[in-house]
């Protein structure tokens, strides 16, 4: 098992130079507003169990999570839980590989390199951003959100707009595709909260018969 890294917390300017700029070569928020100020510094490999966000804390002792502005891990990050960064703050920078459950984005910006996550990949919203290098998942799940997601074996979903280049697209694409108990009627998209209940669940999400939109479910 990795050894768990020792955190510090680190001034911006000092953890991007300990990376060598490789913060501020990929995160927008840096230097001017809104920048980062306070940054948890894990200098190497950090195995946590549960939710992220609560171990992170857990981690510092208990103190408010919402001082960390940005969590930095310079090795491998592995997770036994889902990491979920729906907040602005803290984004994410892994400079090694990322396990977990589940990697979800909201306003938040998340970079890492490889990695893998169990049930799936989410970027929710127009705010915020979530790039990776080579992941294996089963899911890519875009909701209107600036994904640069590279997941050669996942199926995309595209929850926000009709997007011919997704396996599977708000309308009849996931209507016609997905079981009933996931859908969302009114909106004619998935509830992602129940398509995640039913992957945790070992529970099918795709009907039998289901057919990317590219192969004709549109």
């Amino acid at each position: 098992m990795p050894i768990s890294a020792i955190p510090a917390s680190l001034s911006y300017a000092d953890a991007d130079a300990r990376l060598g700029g490789a913060l501020s070569a990929v995160f927008e928020g840096a230097g001017a507003s809104p920048g980062y100020d306070e940054v948890l510094f894990c200098d190497g490999d950090l195995t946590l169990d549960g939710d992220f966000l609560d171990a992170i804390n857990e981690l510092r002792g208990g103190d408010a999570k919402g001082d960390v502005e940005l969590i930095v891990v310079t090795g491998d990050l592995k997770v036994n839980g889902p990491i979920a960064l729906y907040g602005d703050r803290p984004g994410l920078y892994v400079g090694g590989r990322t396990e977990a459950e589940t990697l979800e984005g909201g306003e938040a910006e998340i970079y890492i390199h490889d990695g893998a996550f169990t049930h799936l990949v989410y970027g929710w919203y127009n705010h915020g951003s979530l790039r990776t290098g080579i992941v294996e998942t089963p899911w890519v799940i875009d909701y209107d959100h600036a994904m640069d997601v590279y997941a050669p074996n996942g199926r995309w979903v595209d929850n926000y707009d009709d997007d011919d280049d997704a396996d599977f697209a708000v309308g009849d694409s996931i209507v016609e595709a997905f079981v009933p108990e996931v859908v969302d009627a009114e909106g004619r998209c998935l509830d992602v909260d129940e398509f995640l209940t039913r992957l945790r669940a070992g529970l099918p999400v795709l009907r039998p018969e289901a057919r990317p939109a590219a192969d004709g479910v549109s």
